[in-house]
């Protein structure tokens, strides 16, 4: 089952902060969704950060978890785990568990 698409969707929900909630598709037909922690005014860079280790997903296995946390944390972000990076990693690791139960 590898990962065809992972998709960022900002939603205002009327009140305080914008959601960010990221659709991730495999090549199996299963889908899951996953939120991401957004802070006032900071949604969009952590889109950014989504749309970024979206192109590195792509065609990967969707249930290594483990190896992408790891790659994530020590290539990707180079050992900065600032909050807008781990609002954007938590989302595909959350949704990849519930793609592999």
């Amino acid at each position: 089952m590898k990962i065809t698409s992972v998709v960022p969707h900002v939603v205002d929900p009327g009140y305080g902060k914008n959601w960010l909630l990221v659709k991730v598709e495999t090549s199996d037909g299963l889908h899951g969704w996953g939120e991401c922690y957004t802070q006032a005014d900071r949604d969009q860079s952590i889109v950014a950060h989504v749309k970024q280790l979206a192109r590195y997903l792509v065609g990967r296995d969707a249930s290594h978890i483990r190896h992408f946390t790891h790659w994530a944390y020590h290539d990707f972000a180079g050992k900065r785990g600032a909050m807008d990076f781990w609002s954007a990693v938590k989302p595909r690791a959350t949704v990849s568990l519930a793609l592999a139960a």
